[in-house]
């Protein structure tokens, strides 16, 4: 892992209540009116038995996905957000950093249909790191779906190029967060990663 990510994952880790709240508040209006119902009909369209949703946060997504009937799990570093997502009565939640994925156990799943990363790739590394645990955890045909920013969009005002940006957590909600966040692009490589 990488400063930045470091630094990515620090300011999830003092930001867990605010953006619990945001969440399930629909206090992120760009969630509310489109990339929520995104998400879920690129997983629908699937038709995935299993599921893993990783850096599920406080459980949105997966707390979904359970109610149509898809068995699965959500993983995330942070253990404030998956104490949120336990509060909803649901056990399949687990704290786990990308790079334990590999070696992490799912109960009775042994092998998931597909993987999940809704605004959850927070640089190079972690891409890295789930990339491989594809390779033990996802069956045979099994797909990684990634829902992230595309870099025009992440760039603002700036110029498009590689490298981090520094953003704020001050859109999110109406109450104010700490810290930065950066965004990491790999425009050469057709990849992105963010975090917002």
């Amino acid at each position: 892992m990488d400063k930045n990510e470091k630094r990515i994952l620090d300011s999830w880790q003092m930001n867990a209540s605010l953006w619990t709240q945001a969440i399930r508040q629909q206090q992120i209006y760009s969630r509310a009116i489109a990339t929520d119902a995104a998400i879920l009909k690129a997983v629908s369209q699937l038709n995935p038995r299993t599921f893993l949703d990783i850096g599920c946060g406080e459980g949105w997504l997966s707390r979904q996905l359970f109610s149509l009937g898809i068995d699965g799990w959500g993983v995330d570093f942070c253990a404030a957000l998956i104490d949120a997502a336990r509060d909803s009565g649901d056990s399949r939640f687990v704290v786990c950093s990308y790079s334990d994925l590999a070696s992490q156990r799912f109960s009775t799943i042994s092998y998931f249909s597909c993987f999940i990363c809704n605004f959850s790739i927070i640089g190079e590394c972690a891409l890295d790191e789930i990339a491989k645990a594809g390779h033990s955890l996802l069956e045979s045909k099994g797909k990684i779906i990634i829902q992230t920013l595309h870099p025009i969009i992440a760039c603002g005002d700036s110029a498009y190029s590689n490298g981090w940006r520094e953003t704020s957590w001050q859109t999110v909600s109406d109450k104010p967060f700490t810290l930065l966040l950066g965004i990491s692009e790999r425009s050469n490589h057709g990849s992105t990663s963010s975090m917002l």
